[in-house]
């Protein structure tokens, strides 16, 4: 592949392991693959970005919304991962890649367009799984400690995008044929 054509994604890590996932939120056994072939067949590389969730609660904890997230020792918490993030990130642009961010829109971490709210909720959020939390435009705490080490270091934050998987409408193909769009608009040299 010519140098110019150097593509990554990073990828929010539930998307490449829906494991990752609090219970009942898995729509897959395993990776997206939909998301993944797509990627494939672009010319992209995959890095997994972290799951601060899972990294800062484990694999066993209740589902929350962002203002349950947004929380001095969690934004520490998704601090520190981008920083590495952001390194990673940095060596691939110093070799022209073009680099992109998919994110789980809705997410109270890694929402891109979208995130989630509910501050009322405590404990188990009932009706989580049915659509219980509202969803409204912003980036999720995760996706905006990132944006802000990109920023903090003079780099502009790459194109991103989210899939909004656990949204109780959810339409793959609909999602597929968006991803697509995105993917095929490549941000333009400087």
């Amino acid at each position: 592949m010519p140098e110019m054509d150097r593509r990554v994604a990073f990828v929010a890590h539930c998307l490449v392991n829906q494991n990752a996932k609090v219970s009942e939120f898995a729509k897959c056994a395993g990776v997206v693959a939909p998301l993944v072939e797509r990627l494939r067949a672009n010319g992209y590389e995959i890095q997994q970005l972290p799951c601060p969730e899972m990294s800062y609660l484990g694999v066993v904890r209740w589902w929350q919304s962002r203002e349950q997230y947004d929380t001095p020792g969690y934004r520490r918490h998704c601090r520190v991962l981008a920083r590495t993030v952001v390194d990673v990130a940095a060596a691939h642009m110093e070799h022209d890649y073009d680099v992109v961010i998919i994110g789980l829109d809705g997410s109270p971490s890694s929402g891109v367009r979208l995130t989630s709210t509910k501050a009322s909720w405590g404990g188990r959020p009932e009706g989580a799984v049915s659509g219980g939390s509202d969803r409204i435009a912003g980036m999720g705490v995760w996706i905006t400690e990132l944006k802000n080490e990109f920023e903090s270091r003079g780099m502009a934050f790459p194109r991103a995008t989210g899939i909004a998987m656990d949204a109780q409408n959810f339409d793959m193909e609909a999602a597929m044929t968006e991803m697509d769009e995105f993917l095929a608009a490549r941000m333009e040299p400087a």
